[in-house]
């Protein structure tokens, strides 16, 4: 899968392979890769949808929300594939889209969906330490 090359283009589809935008990486603070968003037309009817999950977001950094900002983030996932610089879709990935930034981290692997995981989303049972929003 696509590395962590600075200047590359990843790409934001529809499930129906509609171009939405091209992520141009601009940094990266492993985990996370920061870029400049590019939308196309086809992006608009979906910021709403990542501002959303933004809103939803902070409030988690705030107080306990009660699964909000999960059912926001399900809609973006639903909404979007995440395409790397080789044009393979991320299985897994974490996306946030504020303004004309983007910033993300991703899997090369599906998620374990048999509960393997303890709750931080590892195996270890250790806490996942560091920031895990990707707040710049």
């Amino acid at each position: 899968m696509g590395g962590i090359k600075f200047g590359a283009s990843w790409s934001l589809c529809d499930h129906d392979g509609v171009l939405l935008a091209d992520l141009d990486v601009t940094d990266g603070d492993f985990p996370w890769l920061y870029a400049t968003l590019r939308p196309t037309e086809a992006f608009a009817p979906l910021r709403p949808i990542f501002d959303a999950e933004l809103r939803a977001m902070q409030v988690v950094e705030d107080a306990p929300d009660g699964g909000a900002w999960e059912r926001a983030y399900q809609q973006v996932r639903a909404a979007v594939v995440l395409i790397d610089p080789d044009g393979a879709a991320v299985p897994e990935f974490l996306l946030h889209v504020e303004g004309d930034e983007a910033w993300w981290r991703w899997s090369d692997e599906p998620f374990d969906e048999d509960g393997d995981e303890d709750e931080d989303g590892d195996e270890d049972g250790e806490p996942v330490s560091g920031n895990q929003t990707g707040d710049r």
